[in-house]
């Protein structure tokens, strides 16, 4: 019988405590240990996971309510089932934070590039994207009014991506990083529903890909989610770590990607601070570049609904107990790396 004093419900509750303390408190030094419990974590699934074609990580988030439902009944007594209901969040809790989620912990890598910038560096950066996009675009599709496109498969992308983000100092310091499981959600539907690309499963570090997101935002997305598979939690740094990845790859169709989603962030910097110069900067971009914004705004337009707002808030809420204080308004944060970045090579 389930009893709150048994053995494995004072292992459980002692694991808990100390992943609260981990967790909440400055008691523990999450950068010394966790990096190495992680590695070993993820080397171990990452072999295991890399040779499933599908999500097995959907496929558990199927499973696991059934199963919880089916056990749950098992016991006879209100006690018990009192018992189970307390222990499962918990469990689940500690599981998240030990697989992936004291991540969220770690001191960042790119507090040097976290200043603050000025709207004269904000609009030179901008400039720049604007002047390396253009000039993707033309040498790609060929004409400036024709967008670019590409007969790449979500296998194939993702392969140029994994390669282009293995030769990187992120994963090339830790050798533990050897495969990338990156598969298509079964839940690509209720994603596009809910305003999300792509997300990382922390139970099985599986990055999983919106499928139904425009081709040009794929690399983007899965450059993204393989920064939170390196253990990069921050959704700044991720999206930066994403975009160099790709702006500094040898595929050229990467490469534009890259480049359009930094501009597309610099754009919309811009539109804050100088609305003319922003509408000179959109002036000056070609055709086939503003062909591919379109795209990209018409698949979210195509999705939105009265409930994406539930989920984002949510989801807001979930970034902001996890240390990234400006909550979902932390992935734009990715303009303040970007300009400093570039400001720092001039």
């Amino acid at each position: 019988m389930c009893n709150i004093f048994n053995k494995s419900s004072f292992v459980i509750l002692s694991i808990f405590l100390l992943t609260l303390t981990v967790n909440k408190t400055n008691l523990i030094d999450i950068d010394g240990l966790y990096p190495i419990i992680y590695s070993l974590w993820y080397y171990i699934l990452s072999n295991v996971f890399i040779y499933s074609s599908f999500a097995v990580g959907d496929i558990l988030y199927i499973l696991f309510p059934i199963i919880l439902v089916a056990y749950f009944y098992r016991f006879n007594r209100r006690r018990d089932r009192f018992y189970f209901l307390i222990k499962v969040p918990i469990i689940i809790y500690c599981i998240f934070y030990w697989s992936w989620g004291f991540n969220y912990q770690k001191k960042s890598d790119f507090k040097n590039l976290k200043n603050n910038y000025s709207l004269k560096d904000l609009l030179l950066t901008t400039e720049h994207y604007i002047s390396e996009t253009n000039n993707l675009q033309i040498e790609i599709s060929g004409l400036k009014e024709r967008k670019v496109e590409s007969n790449f498969s979500f296998d194939q992308i993702k392969n140029e991506c994994v390669k282009s983000i293995t030769n990187t100092n992120w994963v090339t310091k830790n050798k533990k990083l050897t495969y990338f499981p990156v598969k298509k959600s079964l839940f690509s539907t209720p994603l596009s529903y809910m305003g999300f690309s792509g997300y990382i499963n922390p139970f099985t570090l599986e990055a999983n890909i919106n499928y139904n997101i425009p081709k040009i935002s794929m690399p983007l997305t899965i450059s993204h989610e393989i920064a939170h598979q390196i253990g990069y939690a921050f959704e700044d740094e991720a999206n930066f770590i994403a975009i160099k990845t790709l702006v500094n790859s040898n595929n050229n169709f990467l490469k534009y990607s890259g480049n359009l989603m930094a501009l597309q962030y610099l754009l919309a910097e811009t539109k804050k601070y100088d609305i003319e110069k922003y509408n000179r900067f959109v002036k000056n971009l070609n055709k086939g570049v503003k062909k591919n914004i379109k795209e990209k705004n018409d698949y979210y337009l195509k999705y939105q609904n009265r409930f994406e707002d539930f989920f984002k808030n949510n989801y807001d809420i979930f970034l902001k107990a996890n240390n990234q204080k400006e909550g979902i308004k932390s992935y734009s944060l990715v303009v303040n790396l970007l300009i400093n970045n570039h400001q720092s090579k001039i």
